[in-house]
């Protein structure tokens, strides 16, 4: 990893340790695609997340969630960064926009989750 971003290299780190310790292929997994190079980031819009969801109350985009589309239904998402505009429509329906830190709390084994990419 490259990133000279620190914010990113930490939350990288954070997602690689958790998976370890967990033994939670997911977080390794959210880990390789979030230090991936800037041009293949990935950036997620709040519809997709919404069809993809199914029935599962969590999902985590290692990369940005955007503002583009509805949020269906009450979600928690997790991710590195949210738009203002997908953050406040994700709370509007009552669910949860949270930092991966806060995630990786919440779910530390990854059960329940969905990754979207």
């Amino acid at each position: 990893m490259t990133a000279s971003n620190p914010v990113l290299r930490r939350t990288v780190v954070m997602l690689e340790k958790t998976g370890r310790k967990q033994k939670a292929r997911i977080w390794s997994d959210a880990s390789k695609l979030l230090s991936a190079p800037a041009g293949t980031r990935v950036e997620v819009n709040l519809g997709r997340i919404s069809n993809v969801a199914g029935d599962a109350g969590a999902v985590f985009v290692p990369g940005k969630v955007l503002g583009t589309g509805a949020a269906g239904k009450k979600l928690v998402v997790g991710a590195f960064s949210f738009s203002a505009s997908a953050r406040s429509k994700i709370e509007a329906t009552g669910g949860a926009a949270l930092s991966v830190e806060d995630f990786l709390k919440r779910y530390p084994k990854g059960s329940g989750v969905k990754l979207v990419r």
